[in-house]
């Protein structure tokens, strides 16, 4: 939102009435007499620096300032009812449903458009052992419309150069049978192997491949990514040398001497 403090912790949106929790001003208290008291904070806060010159004391109101802009943008950008109807059939009517991941997806444009630096969208229920035909049927419909949409609306703004879209799990899946074996009722199990992940934008090679299977889906064949590789991939593309987040270290199972 604007020119916040990079490396702040993350916010968590909800799909409440209130996205962000404790951002309205309390009962009795106007926009502006909060803003009197700010600048009558920072005032005060000044002299203090002037005298024992403690850098926390600049943090503090660097937070109170970040604090204040959420609260005046956060609303804005919240708000989809402005969106066109253009957009809105883009991303699918879920999109002004609060809580999707269609809104989700398009409210992650709206923040990136804004300025923010990090932006992370989650959808759950993917722990497919039972009942795939239906389950993964609605996965897909939740996720392949908003996501598309996503990456075409970056596009369209002149964003997706600038930001580095991921898509991916936390693992991979067998692609055989686990549990019945039915037309209607069949799962897949873990998978520690291999999976994949797709990247768009931030100066990604488009319509390429990296890495390939067996035919089972099971072995790496080829062009296998560790995920320390595939981190160092993402550092390098946000222009960061991973080998300066990099510490050598003893591995797990070493043993200590007694």
């Amino acid at each position: 939102m604007g020119s916040w403090i990079p490396f702040t912790r993350g916010i968590q949106f909800s799909s409440s009435e209130d996205p962000v929790l404790y951002l309205k001003d309390p009962d009795g208290m106007s926009r502006d007499e909060r803003r009197k008291m700010l600048d009558k904070l920072a005032e005060l806060n000044d002299m203090s620096y002037k005298e024992f010159g403690d850098p926390e004391i600049n943090t503090k109101v660097q937070q109170y300032e970040m604090a204040y802009r959420m609260q005046t943008e956060v609303p804005d950008i919240m708000d989809l009812s402005k969106e066109s109807d253009d957009t809105v059939k883009m991303y699918g009517p879920d999109c002004l449903v609060p809580g999707t991941y269609a809104a989700n997806c398009l409210l992650a444009r709206k923040l990136s458009e804004n300025g923010v630096r990090f932006v992370q969208l989650y959808h759950r229920g993917w722990d497919q052992h039972g009942d795939l035909p239906n389950q993964m049927a609605m996965q897909a419909k939740d996720v392949d419309q908003a996501s598309a949409a996503l990456i075409t609306d970056l596009k369209q703004r002149g964003l997706l150069d600038e930001t580095l879209v991921i898509w991916g799990g936390e693992f991979g899946r067998t692609n055989y049978s686990r549990g019945k074996l039915d037309v209607k009722n069949y799962g897949r199990d873990h998978h520690p192997r291999c999976f994949s992940i797709w990247m768009a934008g931030g100066g990604i090679k488009s319509g390429m491949v990296y890495g390939e299977t067996d035919d089972f889906g099971y072995n790496i064949v080829k062009d296998g990514v560790h995920v320390n590789d595939f981190h160092a991939t993402v550092l390098n593309q946000l222009g960061i040398d991973h080998e300066k987040l990099t510490f050598k270290s003893r591995a797990a199972d070493t043993a200590l001497p007694m």
